[in-house]
This record gives structure tokens, sequence and C-alpha cells, in this order.
């Protein structure tokens, strides 16, 4: 595994300029990892484990416990591990588990057009990747600015 920002931990936001959402947990959550939508929650903005490929809508920034708040990361750069090789300015989207990105895989529909792989109807964009590595690396992701 390479380290590509050593100065920098992994799960931490590189710079000011970021958004993050005080989110319900309707489910243990980690630091570090892509959160998906949880269950309805009256009054709350739910999140939960990222489980599924693609599924990720941010990064939860502080390990909690179901019942908890806890930060999420919506937009921002922030340091992360891989799972499979990425390029400088490619999209990436959480990959199952929610402890990585990888690249999404599109299908072209007609010369003009390609069109993202759902995974089980899950085919959310998470960010861009800031540097390029191959899988097991830890690079910088701009979390939320991917089109």
């Amino acid at each position: 595994m390479t380290d590509h920002w050593p100065q920098l931990p992994t799960g931490v936001p590189l710079t000011g300029g970021y958004e993050i959402g005080f989110c319900y947990c309707t489910a243990g959550v980690t630091e570090g990892y892509a959160v998906k939508v949880g269950t309805h929650a009256t009054g709350k903005v739910p999140v939960t484990v990222s489980a599924g490929v693609g599924d990720g809508i941010g990064i939860v920034l502080k390990t909690e416990t179901a019942g908890n708040y806890a930060p999420v990361l919506f937009y921002g750069a922030i340091k992360l591990d891989t799972s499979s090789n990425v390029t400088i300015g490619d999209i990436v989207m959480g990959a199952s588990g929610g402890a990585t990105v990888m690249k999404p895989t599109f299908i072209t529909t007609s010369p003009a057009t390609l069109l993202l792989k759902a995974f089980g109807s899950n085919s959310y964009l998470l960010g861009m990747a800031m540097q390029t590595a191959t899988s097991g690396d830890e690079i910088v992701v701009l979390v939320g600015k991917v089109l």
C-alpha cells in the first residue's frame, strides 16, 4: 500500500470549505467509512452503514453507535483507501462495506452516452480522485464534486 499524502491521517478532512452534517445513526458506523441513507426517523437525517457498492452518500467522521449522532462529510477533500486502480480526475464510489472507494463501471449505450452500471439499484457517485493510485493505496478524494 502506498500513502500518496502521508502528512494527512486517513479519514480526516484536508482543508476548510467542507460541508459536514450531523446525522442520526440508525446503526453503528465507523470513522472514515462511507454511509448511506438510513431508515426513516421523524425530524432526523438518518444514516447507516454503507454495505453495497455505490450506496454511499458521505463519509462518517466519528465512530458512533446506533441512536447517536455522528458528523458526516458531504463535501470536501479527505484521504480514503482505494479498492481499485484509479487515475487522478476519475470519479469514485463507495465499495462494498464502505471502507474503501473504487472506480465505477460504465456501460456504453451509444457512441455519445455512458451510463453508470447500477449495483443492485445503487449507483451513487461519492467524489473525484485527486491522485492516481493502485488498489489498496490511500489517496485524497474530493467528496461531493463529481459532475
